[in-house]
């Protein structure tokens, strides 16, 4: 009999710890969905009347004399970082420059549409008042990377030590972040599907095409910036392939560095991968299957693929998208809930065109879509056209009407042009200024 090796104790360790974690997250998932609700996260860059970034501090007092009663929330250092309401909450990102519109569940998007109007009629006044502007635009348009951008949270502070300058793209840039309700025997596969189809979204909605007050040779700078973060693991962005089932998600991801995670209600940096910390810590008796998790949670919190499973909400999060131009805001939000709807159509579209080839064609139109957006030809003719008609026809099946949704993507697919396109037309005309007013045109 061959005598085992520390090597295959330590393997069998990490598979044994994959597959509870595994159990766990997926657990969190609900049984059955009858009806997938729609959640948004909304991030946007505010600019000064110059262009140059503008400090949401600044907009806390006004914001709450606004509309009194939202909750404060504050760090431990007395930092504001959050007011909410039951409907929406304003929220720091990293960047001092940047905020984030977090709209509560709603059952459809039509629901979405009306609270996302009462909190930019919020936010809008409040930036007025304080001389800033909102932008519906994917990243600060004047300025590069600077530490002195960051939002002084002691968790960023954390991340920038263990990540690097690379982080710090964080500060600059503004997504829009869609959820779709998902049961758990689908997780896999939607998740799967939704980075498959990442390529479409960004040749769709990329929209950050300048910063540093320059052209930066790509439509979405904010995707292909922050895919620098390992990029040699695919921490950001669409992953190399497909997940086989919840334990080859779970084992992709605690093979990924451990960044940070909490003790005693400070964060800590670390080092190494995910899973040999676990190990480690529970051989040394620091860690529990509870500890564990709750260390897992935080890890997988920090890995920012397009497509991402959230076991706290029961959903599916995509986050490949843009902020979209403030008067076509719905336009992301639509194309992700659709994305997910049309799932089985789409899939039967990627098998009969693509076939095995499916997952290396789409990392490669994906690639080309963050330079060049709709002038990146689809690695069949016609592809975005017929996925955005699933897409339409996943909607309206819906029954509520809401494919109406979808009408921008439909034009910028007629014009051959995205808004990132369209920004870098108005950066032609008027410079930083002319872009910085079309971005904030609602």
């Amino acid at each position: 009999m061959t005598a085992r090796t520390p090597e295959a104790d330590r393997a069998a360790e990490a598979h044994r710890w994959v597959q509870t974690l595994g159990q766990r997250f997926i657990g969190r998932f609900p049984a059955e969905v009858s009806w997938r609700t729609v959640g948004r996260e909304s991030e946007f860059p505010l600019v000064r009347a110059d262009g140059s970034p503008g400090d949401l501090s600044a907009l806390w007092p006004i914001l709450a004399e606004l509309r009194p009663g939202m909750a404060e929330k504050r760090e431990a250092s007395g930092l504001q970082v959050e007011l909410a309401a039951d409907d929406y909450a304003v929220v720091a990102e990293v960047g001092r420059g940047t905020v984030e519109l977090v709209l509560a569940p709603q059952r459809d998007l039509h629901g979405t549409f009306a609270v996302w109007e009462r909190a930019m009629d919020h936010l809008q006044a409040a930036a007025a008042r304080a001389g800033q502007r909102v932008l519906g635009y994917g990243i600060q348009p004047g300025v590069d990377p600077d530490p002195a951008l960051m939002t002084l949270k002691q968790r960023y502070g954390v991340l920038l030590d263990t990540i690097g300058e690379t982080w710090l793209w964080f500060a600059l840039t503004a997504s829009d972040q869609c959820h779709a309700r998902v049961a758990r025997d689908e997780v896999v596969g939607l998740t799967n599907l939704a980075h498959l189809m990442t390529p479409l979204i960004i040749a769709l909605c990329a929209n950050s095409p300048i910063y540093g007050g320059r052209p930066c040779g790509a439509v979405s700078a904010r995707e292909l910036t922050m895919g620098r973060i390992h990029s040699a693991m695919a921490r950001h962005g669409m992953p190399f392939g497909p997940d086989a089932d919840v334990n080859g998600l779970v084992e992709r991801l605690v093979g990924q560095p451990f960044l940070v995670r909490v003790r005693g209600g400070r964060y800590e940096p670390m080092e190494g991968r995910f899973i040999d910390q676990l190990i480690d810590g529970v051989a040394a008796g620091q860690l529990d299957e509870d500890g564990a998790f709750t260390d897992f949670l935080m890890h997988e919190h920090y890995i920012w693929n397009s497509a991402r499973p959230r076991s706290a909400h029961g959903t599916l999060e995509l986050r490949s998208a843009c902020q979209q131009p403030l008067h076509e805001h719905m336009a992301a939000a639509a194309l992700n809930v659709a994305i997910v709807a049309a799932a089985p159509a789409l899939a039967a579209l990627l098998e009969a065109e693509l076939g095995d080839d499916a997952w290396p064609a789409m990392r490669a139109w994906h690639h080309a879509a963050m330079h060049a957006g709709l002038a990146a030809p689809a690695p069949t003719p016609g592809l975005a056209a017929r996925a955005l008609g699933l897409c339409h026809a996943a909607l309206e099946a819906r029954g509520a009407g809401e494919e109406r949704y979808l009408q921008p993507l439909f034009d910028r697919l007629d014009r051959g042009r995205n808004p990132a396109q369209e920004a870098l037309l108005a950066f032609e005309a008027g410079g930083l200024t002319g872009l910085c007013a079309h971005a904030a045109r609602r």
